[in-house]
């Protein structure tokens, strides 16, 4: 069996809830169901990731984590044993390879834990006007860090103009 997209079962996780906007009292009971369950699974994952570290260390807990299933789970509950600023570091870097040259001008400014944002840097030249490049940035911030909120980016500004200098052409001498 296929395991869901995260994205698609958080739409429709908002979708659900959003249906039940008529009739607040139904809205209400449905967010605190969601809020039960959330914590329940975090519990039980928080208990399968002691038991993993006890039993086989960390190894096997990364080698869990490059699920992205499982990661995102992780994520979701704070248990991801990597930290954040490294995985979207990884996926910044990832976003680079896939985007070949025009990726070379991207760059990490920070990320900004308590708000979930990421702020990437995009020299001018690298195509930092291409909503390509800005999507395939935001999808391998997405793959490796699920829980970012969102990417801001901000261009850098182009340096200052080149000065081309050349040959003067021949003036005329004098007498000749």
């Amino acid at each position: 069996m296929e395991p869901p997209e995260t994205e698609r079962v958080a739409e429709t996780i908002a979708e659900l809830l959003d249906g039940m906007s008529a009739d607040p009292a139904a809205r209400e009971a449905g967010e605190d169901l969601v809020r039960v369950l959330m914590e329940f699974y975090g519990a039980g994952l928080d208990r399968m990731v002691s038991i993993v570290r006890l039993g086989s260390g960390d190894a096997l807990v990364h080698r869990l984590a490059a699920d992205p299933l499982v990661a995102a789970l992780l994520a979701l509950h704070d248990l991801h044993p990597v930290d954040l600023p490294t995985r979207v570091g990884h996926g910044v870097d990832t976003a680079r390879r896939r985007l070949g040259h025009h990726g070379s001008g991207i760059s990490l400014e920070r990320v900004d834990t308590h708000t979930g944002t990421v702020h990437v840097a995009l020299a001018p030249g690298c195509g930092s006007s291409s909503d390509t490049v800005r999507d395939v940035v935001r999808t391998a911030v997405s793959e490796l860090a699920p829980e970012v909120v969102a990417v801001e980016f901000v261009t850098e500004p182009a340096g200052p103009a080149l000065l081309q200098i050349g040959v003067r052409p021949p003036s005329s001498v004098a007498g000749s």
